[in-house]
């Protein structure tokens, strides 16, 4: 060997410093007494020898050896996951480069650690050891204690021994317990069968965890290794009878093995099985979709452990550590498959009345087997099978037309030299549809057949979409007199009913099974069926007025362009045909099928886009939540004092709490949305009846906001606290919207952003009115709040680098640095600074976010997007509307207007000229395709073109300045509008005309006054 390459020697050190080996050793030990000179010059030659002192040295100077160990055991897997021992390693370095200590890893060959962890303890070798948790432990702490070696244990429970603990039991009931909030039942625990004292401790949380919710735990136990037996075992369990929706392995190799078992079985991970592992991976994100794990922060944990025990070592006052490691939720795990909305189709018609809806098959049947078919009430699906054959066919219309509450078909049958015309019209009333029959005959006579078949399973909304039913009540059917009736008696309390009657006697009846035989010379005929319910739930007054005509419903919109007017005229319709009186007037309902109730925000929503336009529905609205406003403190249902109620349901299964859904309050925002709502309408209105009604209200409201506010920062987060109830509480409320841009999920508790902009409108809304009731401390009060929030805001959201804000922040600060359609809400509200407007509107118009046909919910360059999905990728009407309006608010007109037209123009895409609850992300001239699932009509959707208008023309009006406000796009393309009966006070209406590009307003009161302006509205 070359002396270049020979490793320096204390001697060396001596030699080129020109003193002894016995000074070289002490000035390296911080010994003795020398010369400032001296020292320097032997620190200067071991540094240029690159010299190192060794453990004999140390310990023969100073007594101590300034090491400590870590005692690797025998078996290659020292402590579970694969990657373990390196990441605990970098942490354990750092510390020991603070502390000036040296590491040294001590691996005993198999079967003698024994004897060379005895070895190791008597010669001094190291001051202090790393142990992990292994089946000898016991025997460790012995030789250790008996030699006086200070060690710490990685891994086990807390007990005498000084220890860094990381909960495993903890760790493996957060893991089930989240699979048990997406909906999961069946829920297996696959671990090895050899069950050492880690795997022990995540079967005692899994077990936990099951035993809570009232579910039965299931094991699978592996053979061999996991990694080796995973594939065999998930087979076993996904080809059984009832097989498991969730898988959670202790390994993740065995998690890996289980995901490519789920994809030679053709089952796709998440959407029909979750899989989720209790030990962190390191190429997760080479598995497809990412694995959702228990994530250890290996770096921090040596890190810790080396220092509590060098502290040890030292004396000084140390104590044991549990860490409850991270849940890292990715693309894995989902909800199971029976609460996977079923499908809907946007050709299919929806009639309505009152609180009652009807969804066909655009062959006029009701088939059970669609999932979503049905005469609807309260919650309830009335009417399960509804189907006419004509002879032994299903007939195919020829044609069909649609009204809010009517249908009719045209058949022709045609067959051996006959034809039969049909006319069928179907008109649906609050508790009954009547359904006639005209029919004329040509050619040859002969007799035919018309038959029926109807039933009522009375299926609740939540069974149908896949929450099955905890026990059910009685069901009867009778006949008596002609008539059909089916009763049924539920375990809530209510009975409800279904009977048919027909106005001729049918030739066969079997209970609803009814055949009319037609004779040969009957050429000319009709037939009447009247199909009647009854659900008479207490919660709702029953003797509510008739449900309003919507052509009595102001104001009437004329536009001669096509598309707009079929796109107006069509969201005119839906609008009013979703208006529903819950006991205080006419509200939207939020979306049919799925969402056929009321729902706090999106009642809210859809209000305000009509509020220009009548502001009445704005009115019965905050009527409505205050009537519903939290009173008392109820963890089942997350109610709290002064909170407004998120949705309300009226079917047997939240009547009888199986679900939490009766009146349920976890959501974040509707609180302050109310009180957005309030004083908008009030400034619409200038209805001080209004404020005098519900400002006891608005004050409870008010009061629950500022007492949810983070007393330290002053944002405004969630947290579910409800089993099976919502996990997200803001309007991306899918239990996987909330993401950072490595993909992985967020958890809660989230403080979304677009929460802190309601809070921040209210705030500021409210202190608006105060000041304008003379009541100036209350006024400041509030705004000084306001300003402090808007300052929060910008500090803890802004990503510098993206020039955008957070999606959202998580417990730990951590900001969700996607880019999101959320930061645009936030300039609806005011709470951008002026200076970061352009910055907000240039990214959200930028091909990743704005599609051609709206704002995209997650931009299309992150790890997530979707298109499809309905939270990371899709595009939501009322999002891109209330978007617009923000944009509009600022002065951002240009984008404003470029927004509205391309979400008008996707509108005139879909059938009626309907829009969709959401559709698909895809970028224009693509698209825009439908979500599968997607409620149509849906409330906000509805009032969406209403806001776009509003947007167009640049119009507000405000009754308490007796203003009207406007700054008209390029209104060219509407051709010509008029827009007849727009309520200014409740006695004067006003008519508004575009001509020629210009706005003309007709029958202006002479006090009124209209501003024009080029400069915008601010906030």
């Amino acid at each position: 060997m070359s002396q270049s390459s020979r490793r320096a020697r204390i001697g060396d050190v001596a030699k080129l410093a020109g003193v002894s080996i016995a000074t070289v050793s002490y000035v390296l030990n911080n010994q003795g007494h020398f010369s400032q000179e001296t020292i320097q010059k032997v620190r200067d030659a071991a540094r240029t020898l690159n010299y190192a002192p060794n453990v004999r040295g140390r310990i023969l100077v100073r007594g101590i050896s300034e090491t400590i160990g870590i005692l690797l055991p025998a078996s290659p897997d020292p402590n579970g996951p694969e990657g373990i021992f390196s990441g605990l390693m970098e942490g354990v370095i750092a510390a020991c480069q603070e502390k000036n200590y040296h590491v040294m890893v001590l691996s005993p060959a198999a079967g003698d650690t024994l004897l060379y962890l005895e070895q190791v303890s008597r010669s001094g070798r190291v001051d202090g050891l790393i142990l992990f948790d292994d089946p000898h432990l016991d025997s460790y702490r012995d030789i250790l204690s008996r030699n006086h070696v200070p060690f710490v244990v990685y891994g086990t429970p807390l007990q005498t021994d000084l220890s860094y603990d990381t909960d495993f039991e903890e760790a493996a009931r957060i893991a089930t317990q989240y699979l048990i909030d997406l909906g999961h039942q069946r829920i297996t625990l696959m671990s090895p069968r050899d069950v050492p004292r880690k795997i022990e401790r995540y079967q005692q949380g899994y077990a936990n965890a099951m035993a809570k919710a009232h579910l039965y735990p299931h094991y699978a136990l592996a053979r061999e290794k996991m990694e080796m037996d995973a594939y065999h075992l998930t087979y076993d369990l996904l080809t059984q009878p009832s097989p498991p929706t969730a898988l959670v392995l202790t390994s993740g190799h065995g998690a890996l093995q289980a995901r490519r078992c789920a994809s030679d079985l053709n089952i796709h991970v998440p959407r029909q099985l979750s899989i989720m592992s209790l030990e962190p991976l390191s190429p997760s994100f080479d598995m497809h979709p990412p694995l959702s794990s228990i994530d250890i922060d290996l770096k921090e944990a040596g890190y810790q452990i080396a220092t509590m025990l060098i502290a040890s070592i030292q004396d000084h006052p140390v104590y044991s550590m549990r860490v409850i490691p991270h849940l890292n939720i990715r693309g894995s795990t989902g909800i199971p498959a029976i609460y996977q909305t079923p499908k809907t189709n946007l050709n299919e018609p929806v009639l309505k009345a009152g609180p009652s809806f009807a969804l066909f098959s655009t062959q006029g049947r009701i088939e059970m087997d669609s999932k979503r078919h049905g005469i609807y009430c309260y919650d309830t699906r009335m009417v399960s099978i509804y189907q006419w054959r004509i002879g032994e066919e299903v007939p195919d219309p020829l044609h069909f037309d649609v009204t809010p509450n009517a249908l009719t078909w045209h058949y022709v049958i045609q067959q051996d030299g006959i034809t039969r015309v049909l006319r069928r019209r179907l008109t649906l009333g609050t508790d009954q549809f009547t359904d006639h029959w005209e029919w004329q005959h040509y050619g040859s006579l002969a007799s035919w057949n018309l038959s029926l078949s109807m039933d009522a399973d009375f299926t609740d909304i939540f069974e149908l979409r896949g929450t099955p039913k905890i026990r059910s009540g009685i069901k009867r059917k009778k006949s008596v007199n002609g008539e059909y009736c089916v009763e049924y008696e539920g375990i809530d309390g209510i009975t409800r009913m279904v009977s048919m009657t027909a106005d001729r006697n049918p030739a066969k009846a079997l209970d609803g099974d009814w055949k009319w035989c037609i004779d040969a010379p009957d050429t000319h005929g009709e037939l009447t069926v009247i199909v009647s319910w009854q659900n008479p739930v207490p919660e709702i007054p029953q003797d509510l007025k008739p449900p309003l005509n919507p052509d009595t419903l102001g104001p009437r919109f004329h536009l001669e362009e096509y598309p707009w007017h079929l796109v107006i005229s069509q969201a005119h319709q839906d609008y009013q045909m979703l208006l529903t009186d819950f006991g205080y007037g006419p509200v939207p309902m939020a979306g049919l099928p799925w969402f056929g109730t009321f729902f706090g925000r999106d009642a809210i929503i859809a209000s305000y886009q009509y509020l220009l336009w009548n502001p009445s529905i704005a009115q019965n609205t905050l009527y409505t939540l205050a009537a519903w406003q939290g009173d008392k403190v109820d963890p089942t249902t997350e109610e709290e004092p002064g909170k407004m109620v998120h949705e309300i349901r009226l079917g047997e299964m939240a009547r009888s709490r199986q679900v939490p859904f009766a009146r349920y309050y976890g959501s974040v925002d509707v609180t302050p949305l109310f009180l957005m709502l309030l004083v908008e309408t009030w400034k619409r209105t200038g209805n001080h009846h209004l404020m005098e009604d519900l400002m006891p209200a608005a004050e409870k409201a008010l009061h629950w906001l500022l007492g949810a506010q983070d007393s330290q920062t002053g944002l405004f987060s969630f947290q579910n606290h409800v089993d099976h109830g919502l996990i997200i509480q803001s309007w991306k409320d899918s239990f996987d919207s909330m993401v950072y841009s490595t993909g992985e999920h967020a958890i809660p508790p989230l403080a979304v952003s677009e929460v802190q902009g309601y809070a921040y409108r209210a705030l500021v809304l409210m202190s608006q009115y105060y000041q304008a009731k003379d009541q100036p401390d209350k006024a400041q009060d509030l705004r000084k709040r306001a300003m402090h929030l808007k300052r929060q805001f910008h500090k803890r959201y802004w990503l510098a680098e993206k020039r955008y804000y957070a999606l959202a922040l998580d417990q730990r600060g951590r900001p969700l640095d996607v880019l999101t359609s959320d930061p645009g809400q936030c300039l609806w509200t005011g709470i951008v600074p002026q200076s970061r407007s352009r910055d907000v509107a240039k990214t959200l118009m930028s091909p990743v976010l704005y599609s051609g046909w709206g704002i995209r919910t997650l931009s299309s360059d992150a790890r997530t997007y979707d298109p499809y999905s309905y939270h990371r990728g899709s595009i939501w009407p009322h999002d891109s509307a209330l978007i617009a309006k923000g944009l509009a608010q600022y002065g951002l007109w240009a984008e404003a207007q470029t927004l509205s037209w391309s979400l008008l123009q996707a509108a005139s895409h879909f059938p009626y000229g309907r829009l969709p609850e959401l559709f698909s992300g895809d970028p224009a001239p693509s698209g825009p395709y439908p979500y599968p699932a997607a409620c149509s009509p849906q409330a906000w959707a509805a009032g969406a073109p209403f806001l776009l208008l509003q947007i167009l023309l640049g119009m507000d009006i405000d009754m308490t300045q007796k203003t009207i406000r406007l700054h008209p796009a390029d209104l060219g393309p509407l051709g010509r509008v008029y827009i007849e009966g727009i309520a200014l006070t409740p006695d004067h209406e006003i008519d508004l005309e575009v001509r020629q590009g210009r706005i003309h307003i007709h029958h202006l009161p002479d006090s009124w006054q209209i501003r024009k302006s080029s400069s915008s509205e601010r906030l």
